[in-house]
């Protein structure tokens, strides 16, 4: 037992003397809330943060990631509203940036963007946080039993500076996104109930024949 505790105490003496791990954070936020409906249009921005901070001190010229869904709720949007942000360039009208999507496995994104702009442009255009994209789904009506909830997640991620080379810094979560789905049949009734409040303002304000 001793001896145990004594490994203990040495092995957390050893992480005491370790360099800490830079770490970066990358989150998907969405657009309009954490609630989705059937029908509807859901917005994901895809940030980025900690390039700056933390003694990183580097600029970001290039990242590749794999994005999954639920392909059975979200179909991806390839054109506007997705976008890409402006940190590393831009992507039309004299390209300053190379930039690809490519939906063509369902519930999977894989999502590239090469910078062609050097490290001094770069470190002009970044802060310590800013967007890399901006990722439209429309939201399609489920299979029943209707899911309450669905999960985006990213994975495969890989970051590099301006020369290329790898960003040694490691992520302090998976960015990861869970969203509550709306039941298509409260939507019906919700829809029912509008229209029917529409139809009654509608109605003139006496009936025929009466004084």
């Amino acid at each position: 037992m001793k001896k145990l505790c004594f490994l203990a105490m040495f092995w957390l003496a050893c992480l005491s003397w370790a360099p800490l791990a830079q770490a970066l954070q990358m989150s998907l936020v969405p657009r309009g809330g954490y609630q989705i409906a059937p029908g509807g249009l859901l917005l994901v921005d895809l940030n980025i943060a900690g390039l700056q901070s933390g003694g990183l001190s580097t600029e970001l010229g290039a990242f590749h990631l794999d994005l999954y869904y639920d392909p059975l709720l979200l179909s991806f949007l390839p054109g506007a509203p997705s976008g890409w942000g402006t940190a590393l360039g831009q992507t039309a009208g004299g390209a300053q940036a190379l930039a690809f999507a490519d939906a063509s496995t369902p519930g999977l994104l894989h999502l590239d963007e090469v910078s062609l702009l050097d490290a001094l442009r770069l470190d002009q255009l970044q802060g310590d946080s800013f967007r890399l994209a901006t990722l439209a789904f429309h939201v399609l009506v489920p299979p029943k039993p209707a899911p309450a909830n669905t999960i985006l997640f990213a994975d495969d991620i890989l970051l590099a500076n301006a020369a290329g080379n790898v960003i040694p810094a490691t992520l302090e979560q998976i960015p990861i996104l869970i969203l509550q789905v709306d039941e298509p049949g409260t939507l019906s009734l919700l829809g029912l109930g509008m229209a029917a409040l529409a139809w009654q303002r509608r109605k003139p304000g006496r009936l025929p024949g009466r004084a």
